[in-house]
């Protein structure tokens, strides 16, 4: 009976499989099906591509001076390779296929009018930066550093130069964390009244500190106070370094509650501001719901060389781009 039982079960497989070919087809022996599919599957693609083309592709943007703001720095432009995106298309998971973009530059670079002060990037960047000027409240940093980490977000500290010689460990803090340093002058002076010989040596001096302690130099340059002039500019781009200011500012050194610097920062969040803070306690509690209010409306926190930087943002995958242009 057992036997019988066995020969019945392999009669009916046998018969299962023959019908499965006979109306499907065997694939070993019709090798064209499978590129017929993966054809309309990439034709298909190809229009989803071409949509996509159509919201991001974008013309290069000069960098330019405009009054009031100064320098608004140069942004590429950017083209979906549609063909090159489309080869490396992802038939398992179509929201993890990789996108690839030209970066086109602009005709005017943004270095090319480096003695013009920055006070904002360009606005099509949904980037923000936090400015850090570090003269003072080196107890501070840790906190901040951690909550920075813990947010992914990023900042740049612009040290003061005597601070940074008196606690070289804070600058080497800083750049672990994965953080930019910039330069703050040496002992905060009003650049406006130095002669240029002593403008100069306080970026430099301040420039070999910074090197000493962390091994970068600095290519920025934010002046004490917001103190400046066309010949502090001057003196920052001979030394190759960009001047930069602010478009928001906490004004947290006068030690506002924690609602007053979210309302300042939040309430006022635009695309490429550049955000002025110093590390004080309230500026401290006020980080975790500052970052987490700016993501949350969309508002990636880089590097001020980030931001200011002619690189545009682009999606990495398709689920990315989808996801942006529903945004």
């Amino acid at each position: 009976m057992r036997n019988l039982r066995a020969v019945f079960f392999f009669v009916v497989c046998v018969v299962a499989v023959y019908g499965t070919l006979r109306v499907f087809g065997n694939p070993l022996t019709k090798p064209t099906d499978w590129p017929v599919l993966s054809a309309i599957s990439g034709a298909s693609y190809a229009s989803e591509l071409k949509t996509l083309a159509a919201r991001y592709d974008k013309a290069p943007v000069n960098a330019h001076v405009v009054k009031y703001w100064g320098l608004i720095p140069a942004l590429n432009g950017v083209k979906l390779d549609i063909k090159k995106s489309l080869s490396h298309q992802n038939l398992q998971n179509k929201s993890a296929s990789p996108l690839f973009f030209e970066q086109i530059a602009p005709a005017v670079s943004t270095f090319s009018l480096v003695a013009e002060p920055i006070y904002r990037a360009n606005p099509q960047k949904r980037q923000m930066a936090l400015m850090i000027n570090v003269a003072w409240g080196g107890e501070y940093l840790p906190s901040m550093l951690k909550i920075l980490m813990a947010h992914h977000a990023k900042a740049t500290f612009f040290f003061d130069g005597s601070f940074a010689k008196k606690n070289p460990q804070a600058v080497k803090m800083v750049l672990q964390a994965g953080m930019e340093v910039g330069n703050h002058a040496y002992n905060h002076p009003m650049m406006t009244k130095l002669s240029r010989v002593k403008m100069i040596e306080q970026i430099t001096r301040t420039n070999a500190v910074i090197e000493r302690a962390g091994g970068v130099k600095p290519a920025l340059f934010a002046p004490p106070a917001g103190d400046v002039n066309a010949l502090v500019v001057r003196a920052a781009a001979g030394l190759g370094m960009h001047t930069i200011l602010w478009t928001l500012d906490t004004i947290d050194w006068r030690k506002p509650s924690v609602s007053v610097i979210l309302h300042r920062i939040v309430d006022h969040r635009e695309p490429g501001a550049l955000v002025l803070m110093h590390p004080t306690a309230n500026t401290v509690a006020a980080l975790p719901r500052m970052i987490e209010q700016l993501q949350s409306a969309g508002y990636q926190l880089v590097t001020v060389s980030s931001i200011i930087s002619p690189t545009r943002p682009i999606p990495k995958t398709y689920g990315e781009a989808v996801a942006g242009a529903r945004a």
